[in-house]
């Protein structure tokens, strides 16, 4: 029989402690601190403080791995501060993001390999990011701890909904270890406008943010040659008519060069290419109505990485009705094509995943958004043979 001693003890007691303090330290300066900031903001704008709260309860319906419920929740809590504002310098800004996660997974019910939910994580408070931007006439830099996709890869319509992809690509995201939610990692951002409509885009992070157990707290940093780097491009071009957004088109490569062990054999890189488009198919000036598309596309230029290739897309729109002009219903559907050597790994195969989401957005005057879900997983792909996954949601989140 294995026993802890006293002091061991004492340290886990302390750990747990210092954890829970950080918990309700998080909750107190959302619910207790907020009016006192709203009042000092009012007066002083080159500070800033902002957040949320975000709830799901969730359940696993038919299919997957088991029948089963599961909450998460999200705690975001994000300080900025305008150096020219304050009469410090010109052009510079300050970013603290605080993350806290707790619940349990979805995924483990559903046996899905894209993520069915995009705040599921391991239950820690962490210091997600925090950098400094500086920008100049025509470009800027950022150095920090930065969240690779508030940046890269990002579809604005894709954002409504809950599935991970729509968030961030699954060619990314699945094939190498980048600096994404909920683990961001140390790196540096170069933006330079081209012109009203262009912009170019250059980054380059620390190749390995670890892992959640290693890391839980995102600031155990470990920079060395064997994480490698991960490099990443992209150029976007913008369509504006009546000075209103009409469409976006976004073209990215990456490579990480870290070294892999695959099959027991050593790959020195992974490389991809990725194109996403934005769209508005409809607006009603009257009504604010409006019908957007997006468009996802990615593919890895290497056969090793589990993720061969990703299409996803769908529509949203907003503006239900004259009452209700801040709701949204949107239908996207993800598919992921799985590499022949992440198939080897199945002695019985594996097919290629395709998520399928319905999702309405209810938005009220007081900062509370109201969003049932569904999605419909076909051949979840985190295991040979699993049935297909029907999953439902109530999501609850209040921002401030």
């Amino acid at each position: 029989m294995t026993t802890l001693s006293n002091c061991t003890l004492s340290k886990l007691e302390t750990r747990t402690e210092w954890k829970s303090s950080y918990v309700r330290l998080v909750f107190i300066a959302i619910f207790i601190s907020n009016p006192f900031l709203k009042a000092q903001n009012a007066t002083s704008p080159a500070i800033s403080f902002s957040g949320g709260y975000t709830f799901d309860l969730a359940a696993n319906m038919s299919g997957g791995v088991k029948q089963g419920t599961a909450y998460l929740g999200n705690v975001d809590v994000n300080f900025e501060l305008n150096t020219e504002t304050l009469n410090l310098w010109k052009g510079g800004r300050f970013f603290m993001y605080l993350l806290n996660n707790h619940g349990n997974s979805l995924s483990a019910l559903m046996g899905d390999f894209q993520v069915a939910n995009n705040i599921e994580a391991e239950s820690n408070t962490r210091l997600y990011e925090f950098w400094y931007e500086h920008k100049f006439q025509f470009w800027s830099v950022l150095i920090g701890q930065h969240d690779l996709n508030s940046t890269f890869a990002v579809s604005e319509t894709g954002l409504f909904f809950i599935n991970s992809s729509f968030g961030i690509q699954p060619d990314i995201s699945t094939n190498v270890p980048v600096s994404i939610f909920p683990l961001a990692t140390l790196g540096a951002v170069f933006s330079w406008g081209l012109g009203e409509k262009f912009k170019v885009q250059h980054a380059i992070y620390d190749g390995n943010p670890g892992s959640e157990n290693e890391n839980p707290n995102s600031l155990n940093w470990s920079l060395n040659k064997n994480d490698g780097a991960m490099f990443i491009n992209e150029i976007s071009y913008e369509i504006k008519k009546d000075s209103l957004l009409q469409s976006t088109f976004k073209l990215g490569y990456w490579k990480h060069t870290q070294d892999q062990k695959i099959n027991n054999k050593i790959v020195p890189n992974s490389q991809g290419i990725y194109l996403i488009s934005d769209q508005v198919l409809f607006r009603n000036d009257a009504s604010n109505a409006t019908l957007k598309v997006f468009f996802q596309g990615g593919i890895s230029l290497k056969n090793h990485n589990p993720t061969q290739g990703y299409l996803g897309g769908g529509f949203l729109f907003e503006g239900i009705s004259s009452k209700r002009l801040n709701d949204g219903i949107g239908l996207a559907a993800a598919h992921t094509l799985f590499s022949k050597s992440y198939q080897s790994l199945f002695p019985d195969g594996l097919k290629n995943e395709t998520a399928i989401e319905l999702s309405y957005q209810w938005v009220t005057q007081r900062r509370w958004t109201f969003q049932p879900n569904f999605q419909y997983v076909i051949n979840p792909g985190s295991d040979t043979g699993l049935p297909n996954a029907l999953m439902g949601l109530v999501r609850l989140k209040y921002d401030w």
